[in-house]
């Protein structure tokens, strides 16, 4: 695959710098996929594969990491699922501005947390023409019991942050093999597959750290993109999943998409976790699903 990309910053409407890689196909005044990781992830975790994919098919890219992380700027290791929707609209604004891009031929693609927020964000920019989300998330209410032995620290610390202490963190994920395969650590993803992920994804490059704000917890218990679901339509869209998302859940995920209204596209992949969908055999399932709706929607 290409390595032709460039180096692009662009600011949001409150002030924050995004930045990240711009990857221009052949194609003059083309169509355009914007791309931003999931919960602490960088655009060096397997999603460039994506982008070059992308590229590669006469489609400019351009991929972002999220605010708060990698080479953004904002609130360190902090994530807002409403800001992150608005970043989504900015970004927009950005590449509409590129003389390589079609204003009229654009989409939004989301992994994970970034499927939630680009489900939120595509349900009120219908300015864009598709939306693709792989392995979503789509609710905080349905996985509350999940993530309930955090609240109380999560109160405590709220009470910090406004006495003007430093905004607490705590881990994404387990800190070794030993302790992800045990699954006790108090951990927001404390299985060993996703501690597998993020250590193969850490060398991939990126100054990723395993650190997230404890206000960040709070926020995505109330995070709720099946609510808003159904008004992506008439948006063509297309969620990729796997049948073995025990992170997510893939019940949670098919939830969600029967909410979704026509035109709508659903690809299961079989014997694929969470993460799967970026590597292996899965990945090139998904990214040949994910091009075949884009040259058609696109």
């Amino acid at each position: 695959m290409s390595l032709n990309r460039r180096d692009v910053a662009f600011p949001t409407v409150d002030g924050i710098t995004l930045k990240g890689w711009f990857f221009p196909a052949s194609n003059r005044n083309g169509p355009c996929v914007i791309m931003t990781p999931g919960l602490t992830a960088l655009k060096e975790h397997f999603v460039d594969r994506f982008a070059m994919a992308f590229q590669e098919a006469g489609i400019h890219a351009l991929l972002y990491d999220p605010r708060g992380f990698g080479e953004s700027n904002g609130q360190r290791y902090d994530s807002d699922p409403v800001k992150a929707q608005d970043d989504y609209l900015d970004a927009f604004n950005y590449v509409t501005s590129l003389q390589e891009v079609d204003p009229n031929r654009v989409a939004y693609w989301g992994s994970s947390y970034s499927g939630g927020v680009a489900v939120t964000a595509a349900a009120i920019d219908h300015r864009i023409k598709a939306i693709i989300i792989q392995a979503p998330f789509v609710s905080g209410e349905l996985q509350f019991e999940t993530h309930m032995n955090f609240l109380a620290e999560v109160f405590q610390d709220r009470a910090r942050v406004c006495a003007g202490e430093e905004w607490p963190l705590t881990r994404l994920v387990a800190s070794t093999l030993e302790e992800a395969e045990a699954g006790t650590a108090k951990v927001l993803l404390s299985d060993a597959v996703a501690y597998q992920y993020f250590e193969d994804s850490h060398a991939q490059g990126g100054n990723w750290e395993n650190k997230i704000t404890t206000m960040t917890l709070l926020r995505m218990l109330r995070f709720e993109p099946i609510q808003y679901i159904h008004r992506i339509a008439p948006t063509p869209f297309l969620m990729v999943l796997g049948d073995n998302d025990v992170s997510v859940l893939t019940s949670h995920q098919l939830q969600a998409f029967a909410k979704a209204r026509e035109p709508k596209q659903l690809h299961i992949l079989k014997n694929c976790d969470h993460f799967g969908p970026y590597r292996f055999e899965s990945f090139e399932e998904n990214i040949a699903i994910q091009l075949e709706f884009l040259k058609k929607h696109l």
